[in-house]
């Protein structure tokens, strides 16, 4: 849901206040439920750590470069899982960092399907390096560095701000499906002073879902859709993802099903490095106005996962449910 760009953000963000934080993209979402849905900790019933980086507008100045690590695990014994994620979001001269903890509780719903109810609360911190903006009437020769505008600073700015995600997970023998918001609450960044920042977080909506069958004795196939809204602006993501005897597989995804919020074909693949490290590799051809600016985005995601149940106490029921990596 990347619309604005990046030239507009620069500008407007050191004028009165802005609607902003936009949520970073990522291709292979549904590799990786736990970024968009704290309910999805500890699901899979062991340790699991995911790290992702990702170039989005290749060769687009000022264009999205985003980290994301996160690591979950099941608490048996409460009938819970617990979460941890890490994100930092570079747009131009705007950098996003956040970091935020997770809890959800698990209830067992017949004895192939648990429902999980989860709730994140983390810091946000949000930075505008006026070094990097240039205005019209601006002096930039070196040694001088000069805006020439009341209004956009020449240093660093920042603001924090606590925030809190909340989601609801359903997971079965062959479906997943989840909805959650981020974020749920979050104050407004400010800073008072000679300039003045204000950043109002805008609250989205996610749903997810997906659904694994196996064809064949080697093939699973594995369709899923994540819809993402804030009621002004909708856009909907399908995929398609085959794995063959558990150890590659390759995908596609259309992001945008309409025609005024088509953004971009998606193309992906990976394979396991061992028992429990896979790494995967998605490239983005894009389809929207900015295609003609930009060669592709970039995703690259390394994933590890213990591969055996931890912890103590009674065993949530059992989910034949074939998972991808």
């Amino acid at each position: 849901m990347r619309k604005t760009l990046t030239p507009i953000l620069l500008l407007l963000s050191c004028v009165g206040s802005l609607l902003a934080q936009q949520l970073p993209q990522y291709s292979m979402y549904m590799l990786n439920p736990y970024a968009v849905n704290p309910a999805y900790a500890g699901m899979e019933n062991t340790l699991v750590a995911t790290g992702v980086y990702r170039q989005q507008w290749s060769n687009l100045d000022g264009a999205p470069v985003s980290q994301h690590i996160n690591t979950h695990l099941p608490l048996f014994f409460i009938s819970s899982g617990v979460g941890l994620k890490v994100e930092n979001d570079v747009i131009g001269a705007h950098r996003t960092t956040q970091a935020a903890l997770s809890y959800n509780y698990q209830l067992a719903l017949g004895p192939t399907a648990i429902l999980s109810a989860g709730v994140s609360a983390g810091f946000m911190q949000y930075a505008l390096d006026g070094s990097k903006l240039r205005a019209p009437g601006g002096s930039y020769e070196l040694p001088d560095f000069d805006h020439n505008d009341p209004f956009l600073p020449e240093g660093k700015l920042q603001a924090g701000a606590t925030y809190f995600e909340a989601g609801v997970f359903l997971q079965a023998r062959k479906l997943q499906a989840g909805a959650s918001v981020q974020p749920v609450f979050s104050p407004a960044l400010s800073i008072s002073g000679d300039n003045t920042l204000k950043i109002e977080p805008v609250r989205h909506y996610l749903f997810y879902g997906s659904y694994a069958f196996d064809a064949g004795d080697h093939l699973n196939v594995k369709p899923a859709v994540l819809t993402k809204t804030d009621f002004v602006e909708t856009q909907v993501e399908i995929s398609l993802v085959l794995q063959w005897n558990e150890n590659i597989f390759a995908g596609a995804s259309l992001r945008g099903i309409g025609a005024n919020d088509r953004d971009a074909a998606v193309v992906m693949a990976g394979f396991r490095l061992n028992e429990k490290t896979t790494l995967a590799y998605s490239f983005d051809v894009p389809l929207s106005p900015l295609k003609a600016s930009n060669r592709g985005s970039h995703e690259l995601m390394l994933r590890y996962s213990l591969n055996r149940p931890i912890g103590a106490g009674k065993l949530p029921p059992v989910i034949y449910n074939p998972r991808f990596l």
